[in-house]
């Protein structure tokens, strides 16, 4: 009867083991699918960052060849939308075909990273049926905006997920079954070997003891295997816990150290976490935890859209902050509370203005030579017109049709240099032979017999022979349009300073006010448009002047007063010295 009792009371507890497994299975499968897919997530982001970097960089191949490359360099599904949410290329070809209008409603990750930039979303895919885990970036493709998608699927990461959670229940099984032997086997010295265990769990849960020592005179030994066992379940548990927060510093040290600015408000419009630049964009020195919205921001706009983000699903303003243009956004959590994005739109505003004034003004340039044209051709149609009023609108259809075409010139010039497309040589170039070559090849313009030109000094730069070249011959015939016939000098100044070769071009010309100095190398700036335009001026020569200059790594300045002529100077990274052979070719 006893031993009945016995094999009743283990067998019940076999089945509570078994139980409490299939529970810890459970419980470790969702657990495990939960962080694997959060992993999954943050990976296809980042991947996704990359590939929109490498599609970037892949204008001149096909879309579809960029995301195989992809796809087999990260074993993901790799595609690529437009802004209508349409599949322009997929690494799988099925679902490249099967793509419906359907289907691109339920891309909510490519409308979120066409929207903000990036994006991720976990859904069952409509083209082949399968759940996944979705990464998409936005991304420039053949000058629109587009997104680049990758996708890992759900089935994986579950089956991962399933197996490490079968080790945890396989261990807890495997330590219930040993308790449950040990009791069946040893049932007399069960009271007493379980009391020592017990002792002993709890010295180990105490920190003392935890190295894993074994208990002395411990009967039978099978109890102390199960006490063991469990230390090292505690042990392998206290190794994920720490896993675990070493990823929650990781991602605090990440939130940062991005360089948008992150606010994170409780139900109640409180801070509960700030970055860094956060602080810096909102003028915060220190926020103290818990800090009500009203108690920090001093903007009442922007006081007013945080307090209503904790209730209001989503917010945008753009207001300026100090010196600065923020574009704040605000979206609020699934358990309340909300995030607040902020991002320093100050430089992207600038250049909408810069943008819109160069339209304004290369419209304005391209119009008045257009209007001359126009009318003089109108006119010479006449038949009745004098011979010598139908030649002087044929030279002004002919001047102006020069003027014209290099203003085209110099604007495809200025747009190449701005876009990166030109990349600066790094030769060895001899500057006052440049200069000399130069000035020769303007022989042929209005006064340039009338002008004594000296070069003074000698040295060779770093850089491009030919845009040394177009910067002497943009400020030389600059020169040559201010100063008066008779006494006109133009002179070419060349000396080292520390490791850089400083150039000065000079003419004692008409001069101009200072407060023209700081805008002189603007695109389309003229200080005397009249004159400028008379002499073929496009306003845009000291701007290439610049944009050259920078080009190779130099810095340029111009000195300037009424009345006693203009001086720019450019420095650049000095070669060394010039061979005996090129001075001696200067005149």
């Amino acid at each position: 009867m006893r031993f009945s009792l016995r094999s009743v009371s283990s067998a019940w507890a076999a089945g509570a083991v078994v139980a409490v497994a299939l529970a810890a299975w459970a419980a470790g499968r969702t657990a495990f699918t939960h962080v694997f897919a959060s992993k999954a997530e943050q990976q296809l982001a980042s991947a996704a960052r990359l590939g929109a970097d490498l599609l970037q960089a892949s204008q001149q191949l096909p879309a579809d060849s960029v995301a195989r490359r992809l796809a087999l360099a990260t074993n993901h599904r790799v595609s690529v939308f437009d802004t209508a949410l349409a599949l322009v290329a997929d690494s799988d070809l099925r679902a490249a075909t099967a793509d419906t209008l359907s289907d691109r409603r339920r891309r909510m990750e490519v409308e979120g990273a066409l929207d903000r930039s990036a994006a991720t979303a976990r859904r069952r895919s409509a083209t082949d049926g399968r759940r996944y885990v979705f990464g998409a970036a936005r991304v420039y493709w053949q000058g629109e905006p587009a997104a680049i998608r990758f996708g890992a699927r759900v089935d994986a990461l579950e089956n991962s997920a399933a197996q490490a959670a079968l080790v945890v229940a396989l261990a807890v099984l495997a330590a219930g079954l040993a308790a449950v032997l040990a009791l069946d086997r040893f049932a007399r010295q069960l009271a007493r070997s379980l009391a020592e265990v017990r002792r002993w769990l709890g010295r180990a849960a105490s920190g003392d003891g935890a190295g894993g020592q074994p208990l002395k005179a411990l009967r039978p030994a099978e109890v102390a295997q199960v006490a063991l066992a469990a230390a090292r379940l505690r042990t392998s548990f206290a190794e994920s816990i720490a896993a675990a927060r070493r990823e929650r510093d990781e991602l605090a040290q990440l939130v940062d150290h991005v360089g948008e600015g992150l606010v994170a408000l409780d139900q109640e419009a409180r801070i509960f976490q700030i970055n860094p630049a956060a602080q810096r964009l909102l003028g915060l020195a220190e926020v103290a935890p818990l800090a009500p919205v009203r108690a920090v921001v001093r903007d009442p706009a922007l006081r007013d859209l945080l307090e209503e983000s904790a209730t209001r699903e989503e917010g945008r303003l753009e207001l300026t902050v100090g010196d600065r243009e923020v574009d704040v956004r605000t979206k609020r959590g699934a358990d309340g509370g909300a995030v607040v994005l902020l991002v320093d739109v100050t430089e992207i505003r600038r250049l909408d203005a810069v943008r819109a004034d160069f339209v304004a003004n290369a419209s304005h340039e391209l119009k008045t030579p257009l209007t001359v044209i126009r009318a003089a051709a109108e006119a010479i149609c006449d038949d009745g017109l004098p011979d010598a009023l139908r030649s002087r609108f044929e030279r002004a259809i002919g001047t102006n049709t020069v003027r014209l075409q290099r203003l085209v010139d110099d604007l495809l010039d200025l747009s190449r240099y701005e876009s990166g497309a030109w990349r600066p040589a790094r030769e060895a170039v001899p500057v006052a032979s440049v200069a000399w070559t130069a000035w020769r090849d303007l022989e042929d313009r209005p006064g340039h017999a009338a002008v004594a030109f000296d070069v003074h000094g000698e040295g060779a730069a770093l850089g491009d022979e030919a845009a040394v070249y177009q910067i002497f011959r943009n400020l030389f015939e600059n020169a040559l349009r201010f100063v008066s016939p008779g006494s006109a000098r133009i002179a070419v100044e060349v000396h080292a300073v520390g490791g850089t070769l400083r150039v000065t071009v000079r003419d004692n010309g008409a001069g101009m006010p200072e407060t023209a100095l700081p805008r002189i190398f603007e695109r389309f700036y003229r200080v005397d448009a009249a004159r400028s335009r008379e002499g073929g001026g496009t306003g845009l020569g000291l701007a290439i002047v610049r944009h050259l200059v920078v080009s190779m790594g130099g810095e340029v300045s111009a000195e300037s007063a009424l009345g006693e002529g203009t001086a720019v100077t450019f420095d650049i990274p000095q070669a060394g010295a010039v061979p005996a052979a090129v001075a001696a070719a200067a005149p």
